[in-house]
């Protein structure tokens, strides 16, 4: 054991933390916040000290989509060559999450076993990552994209990503970053610090369109601001682009999929290609952004030592995380719970989804808590146009049922299209109510899909919970 020598007031603040996570466990409320949210309350640079008795340090994983799916597939690569993780796997992503993950993992002194090699491994919210720099010191931050997100915390991208690099300026000058070069935004992360920067990306074009998506939110050279000019765009604003006027174009990523084979549902097959060699990788999760979930895990499990062998034989096992993409069956139905918190999120999903043939079943919940955003003005810019003629009934659900219901009338998805019949209409606000009706009015052997953004995926997720239809979420 290694010790990471609290003061009492540390000691104290760890078992409190412990004591609260065993009753919130016991009473089947997961207990992945409030702990460490009295362990910090109780003594403040807990998760600062408690980081620094990890043998290895810690690694961050950050950015707007992807973070949980790329953590637990790094820890699983990691895992499968040797290391074990001190990590957050259920994706309390605030720093009361890491410290639940910290005290968790540690005994009651705050000791962590090492009798094998180990790392911290955390998954972090986009605006706490300058938090988590100054208080943990990383050794590797893992930056998977950056979206428009929760715009009443973010607000527009610029302004995080402004933040992210004021933040990597404190950085050790020993620490990597894992940057996606197919992001501008991201990829300009690198452009200007000291530090060892590994890229990755999507080198394959196949799967690639010539146009943006309408979207998209990063068009702009981060470098002198003129437009950006794509060869190929994959999807939002990822692709390989160059600015026409200083000549700032993509990095080259040194590892990176190639060969890409999307399989709708059934996921995707790729080529891993690194300095060291190529693998067959295959990916059990659907969609080109679990491709670029797989790759930047692979890039950061090999940055860290992994060998690419285990690296991709681990990712071949991954496994859906919490309402991402979870299939479940209900007297006779297939139901999908499919999470998508801002354009590019539902965009991919509704990309996924119109792989199916015939015509689909939607549930669409939206809600505006906090942890979602009270602005969701960014449900106009969701592509529900690519849904027209395709629906055969849609529910509309939650707090903020009746603005979704606008954008549908807006898209002229609520009309008769192509002969085709007007698709059936239901606007229920309760979650539970429209769940369960949507799943009565779905034919046995059809699928409903359930795209929900957080909160409202989590109170379905809940009573499906209660219901013993699935584990609870710190199970998954």
């Amino acid at each position: 054991m290694s010790s990471t020598r609290l003061p009492i007031s540390g000691l104290i603040a760890l078992n409190a933390g412990k004591a609260v996570r065993w009753v919130s466990r016991a009473t089947g409320r997961g207990g992945t916040a409030l702990p460490g949210r009295t362990a910090n309350a109780l003594h403040r640079g807990l998760v600062g000290e408690m980081s620094r008795g990890i043998e290895k340090g810690s690694a961050v994983v950050t950015g707007t989509n992807g973070k949980t799916t790329t953590t637990r597939m790094i820890a699983a690569a990691l895992r499968a060559s040797g290391l074990e993780t001190v990590t957050n796997r259920e994706g309390a992503n605030l720093m009361q999450g890491i410290a639940t993950a910290l005290l968790t993992q540690s005994d009651a002194r705050g000791r962590f076993d090492h009798s094998k090699d180990l790392i911290g491994l955390f998954e972090v919210d986009e605006a706490v990552l300058p938090v988590a720099i100054e208080e943990m010191s990383p050794t590797m931050i893992i930056v998977t994209n950056l979206f428009r997100d929760q715009l009443d915390r973010y607000f527009e991208i610029d302004f995080v990503a402004a933040l992210w690099t004021a933040a990597m300026s404190k950085l050790p000058s020993a620490s990597t970053l894992v940057l996606n070069a197919d992001d501008p935004l991201v990829a300009y992360l690198g452009a200007e610090v000291p530090n060892p920067v590994v890229y990755y990306g999507l080198q394959d074009q196949r799967p690639a369109g010539t146009q943006l998506e309408r979207s998209a939110d990063s068009r702009r050279c981060p470098r002198c601001s003129a437009d950006l000019e794509y060869t190929h765009a994959f999807y939002a604003h990822l692709g390989h682009y160059s600015c026409p006027s200083c000549g700032w174009k993509r990095p080259t990523p040194s590892i990176y999929a190639s060969n890409v084979e999307l399989q709708g549902a059934a996921g995707s097959k790729a080529d891993l290609v690194t300095t060291n060699g190529t693998w067959p990788l295959r990916i059990p999760l659907p969609g080109a952004f679990n491709v670029y979930n797989a790759v930047a895990a692979a890039a950061a499990a090999i940055s860290l030592g992994a060998p690419p062998s285990a690296v991709t034989d681990a990712i071949s096992h991954a496994t859906v995380a919490f309402g991402r993409m979870e299939s479940l069956h209900l007297e006779g139905r297939t139901v999908s719970l499919e999470m998508a918190k801002n354009p590019s999120g539902f965009n991919q999903v509704f990309d996924l989804i119109l792989r199916d043939e015939g015509r689909l079943r939607l549930l669409l919940a939206i809600n505006n808590n906090p942890q979602d955003s009270r602005d969701i003005s960014w449900i106009w810019d969701i592509d529900v146009e690519a849904l027209k003629g395709r629906l055969d009934s849609v529910t509309v659900s939650g707090m903020r049922a009746d603005e979704m219901v606008l954008r549908l009338k807006y898209g002229a998805l609520l009309a008769e299209v192509d002969g085709n019949q007007a698709p059936k209409l239901s606007v229920t606000a309760d979650l539970i109510k429209a769940f369960d009706g949507s799943v009565s009015a779905t034919p046995p052997g059809a699928t409903l899909h359930v795209v929900a953004n957080y909160s409202a995926m989590w109170a379905i997720r809940n009573e499906l919970v209660r219901r013993g239809l699935v584990a609870p979420f710190w199970e998954v």
